[in-house]
């Protein structure tokens, strides 16, 4: 019997209909973002493709917010999307405004699969829509890092994102012009899978390039910033809980999740990760959390936490969305 289908059947809603090319949005600058107007019992999107909040008796959503009340942002990737959740009221926004005794509500502003220019830039496309932000936590950090081993003809200077070799392949093979030759740049070259420390050093310094410029977004709005890097279940713990183990022995034969990213599951490679972003965080005044520490010693060696390698269950967002919490109210 599948271990996926038993313990969270709601995750085919997240790779059916959801993710369906014909349902997600192409977009300029930002690339894709989710199906607009989505509707199922698992996830909700509004009319610009952002997903809902379900707390304190009400939905809200980027595109449906009352601008007259002040907000707190959670920015980041599927995680803070919410992937792994079975509802939108569990998603990490969702338990923030939930577990939260200030009046300020929390805005869900994940986007699947972004890397860090993408979160940027989706924030930059939809400032105008937002009231008074008191608050920015930034809930990320893996993408850039996964995303990091790719050749650099593929990266750049501003970081690879998911599905970048198709749009180049694709861009390559159309009719030739004065772009169709720059995109088609490159592919003649051997592909060179660089080193650790070289991806290392690529994802922190492009996520610290993109931390500064929230730092100085965040400081024109008068709202506080936290950069917290999200968690692996392998940087929480070596073993994890019988749900756990089960379904990532199942993923990993058909995504074989290790075999591609197995060095960056080492706890040497998240250690040194973590490092670098801290110190470049505090260089520039913003204040660092590394999550994965933070719920190893909050949590015990049986609970179950998360769905996959990266994204939680339903009290897996309920906890760490009250250490969020713990965490940036030290720091007002």
């Amino acid at each position: 019997m599948s271990a996926v289908r038993t313990l969270t059947p709601y995750m085919e809603d997240y790779a059916g209909e959801f993710a369906d090319a014909g349902n997600v949005h192409w977009l300029p600058y930002i690339m894709y973002f989710h199906p607009y107007n989505y509707a199922s019992k698992t996830v909700n999107t509004d009319a610009i493709g952002f997903r809902f909040s379900e707390a304190r008796g009400a939905t809200r959503s980027v595109g449906t917010i009352d601008r007259e009340q002040p907000v707190r942002l959670i920015v980041g990737s599927s995680t803070v999307f919410g992937i792994g959740a079975s509802a939108d009221r569990h998603t990490l926004a969702s338990r923030l405004t939930e577990n939260d005794s200030r009046p300020a509500v929390w805005l869900n502003f994940g986007g699947r699969s972004f890397n860090s220019s993408q979160e940027l830039i989706l924030f930059t496309l939809h400032r105008h829509r937002l009231p008074k932000v008191e608050e920015i936590v930034l809930f990320s950090g893996f993408n850039n890092l996964g995303l990091a081993r790719l050749p650099a003809q593929l990266r750049m200077e501003h970081g690879a994102f998911f599905l970048c070799r198709e749009f180049f392949d694709a861009m390559g093979k159309k009719k030739p012009s004065t772009f169709g030759t720059w995109f088609r740049r490159g592919n003649d070259v051997a592909e060179v899978v660089p080193s650790m420390e070289e991806q290392l050093d690529y994802a922190a310094d492009v996520t610290l390039r993109h931390l500064d410029i929230w730092r100085a977004l965040a400081k024109d709005m008068g709202a506080k910033l936290t950069f917290i890097l999200q968690p692996l279940a392998n940087w929480v713990r070596d073993k994890g809980s019988t749900e756990e183990e089960a379904l990532f022995a199942e993923l990993e034969k058909a995504g074989r999740f290790s075999e591609t990213y197995g060095d960056i599951l080492a706890r040497k490679t998240y250690l040194s990760f973590a490092d670098r972003l801290r110190t470049g965080a505090e260089a520039m005044g913003v204040s660092f959390h590394d999550m994965a520490k933070v719920l190893a010693e909050a949590s015990s060696p049986d609970q179950w936490l998360f769905v996959d390698r990266i994204h939680f269950t339903d009290s897996g967002h309920d906890l760490v969305s009250k250490l969020i919490l713990n965490l940036t109210k030290t720091r007002m």
